[in-house]
């Protein structure tokens, strides 16, 4: 157990990876920057699912009032900030649009399966990966010990893995799976099974940076196999980090842009909309990055430093309760993490 500030500088990657993709339409530049919401998905699944695992190690069972209550504490402050304010300046950008109407589908996480059906919320359209997250937090919990049972955990989230693949590559439409929870939960379930098996690095670690930067920019044009691929290379960049093997991501600023990737990304997608319509993809990447970190230190250093205090006196009592340890979740911030050193994939 250890704070581990690679994965800081790994989130700061993926939000950049994002607002470089949404600087511009979909025949720019920076197509594969998608591939930064596939890294925060296998990143999350494996802190949540080790947080989880050493819960479930060392008192049989999950806390589900705790743990909910540290979710909602992490996530729900910054997001309702983030909504109060865009429901007062986008009727001034877009007036006539009904933003509360969206602003309500992102607050109850619904904007997943309303974006797939009805093309809402247009201007938060981002946060549909929120509603995949949030979904995956609220039964992951009630499921992992399930899988705990099993002889080899790594080997059922593996086939759990494949499982969620298959069912993606069911659908022929990209808006019929690319924003719904239940066909994106293979990011997810990958980054889980990381929590128990290390993924053996020799021999693959260039090539799976060598993918990214690939899916990056943009060589695969289709929708469902760039996923995979995705998924497959965030996996083995996520061990790496864990292990220590790529030093720039322990950059200084990257490790501030990681602790607040979050607010970034919930700020950046109504920045670059109302930007790119006005600027170049280069113009609009930076002027979207610099109001993203303002707006996202200012909630960090406000509403979300006021829960912050409550959950490190939540998680102080925990341990003293059960004698152990325990790791940080999967929102951006000091990571720790618990990945064995014995199994493999």
């Amino acid at each position: 157990m250890g704070y581990k500030p690679q994965l800081d500088g790994l989130r700061a990657l993926a939000a950049i990876f994002v607002v470089l993709f949404h600087s511009s339409d979909q025949h720019g530049p920076f197509f594969g920057g998608f591939v930064g919401v596939d890294l925060f998905f296998v990143l999350s699944g494996f802190l949540i699912t080790s947080l989880l695992r050493q819960e479930i190690a060392a008192s049989g069972t999950v806390d589900l009032t705790r743990f909910y209550l540290r979710r909602l504490s992490r996530l729900g402050p910054a997001l309702l900030l983030m909504l109060a304010l865009y429901a007062l300046v986008a009727p001034l950008v877009w007036p006539g649009y009904p933003h509360l109407r969206d602003a309500v589908l992102t607050a109850t996480y619904t904007s997943d399966y309303s974006f797939s059906v009805f093309r809402i919320p247009f201007y938060l359209q981002h946060s549909w990966s929120l509603g995949v997250e949030e979904k995956f937090y609220l039964l992951w919990p009630l499921l992992l010990p399930l899988v705990m049972r099993l002889r080899r955990p790594e080997q059922g989230l593996l086939v759990l893995f494949a499982l969620a693949s298959l069912w993606r590559w069911s659908f022929g439409d990209p808006h019929d799976y690319y924003y719904r929870a239940d066909t994106r939960l293979s990011g997810l379930l990958l980054g889980s099974a990381l929590a128990f098996a290390r993924v053996p690095l020799r021999g693959i670690a260039v090539p799976a940076l060598l993918l990214t930067a690939l899916l990056f920019l943009g060589q695969f044009r289709s929708a469902n196999l760039p996923i995979t691929l995705a998924e497959l290379a965030a996996v083995v960049l996520v061990q790496a980090a864990v292990d220590g093997r790529v030093p720039l991501l322990q950059h200084p600023s990257l490790r501030i842009f990681g602790k607040l990737s979050y607010g970034i990304y919930l700020y950046h997608y109504p920045i670059a909309a109302a930007l790119r319509a006005r600027f170049d993809a280069a113009a609009t990447f930076g002027l979207t990055m610099l109001l993203s970190i303002a707006l996202a230190a200012l909630s960090y250093a406000t509403v979300e430093a006021l829960f912050r205090k409550d959950r490190e006196r939540l998680a102080g009592a925990a341990l003293r309760a059960r004698g152990s340890c325990s790791g940080d979740d999967g929102a951006p911030g000091p990571t720790r993490t618990d990945t064995p050193r014995g199994n493999r994939f």
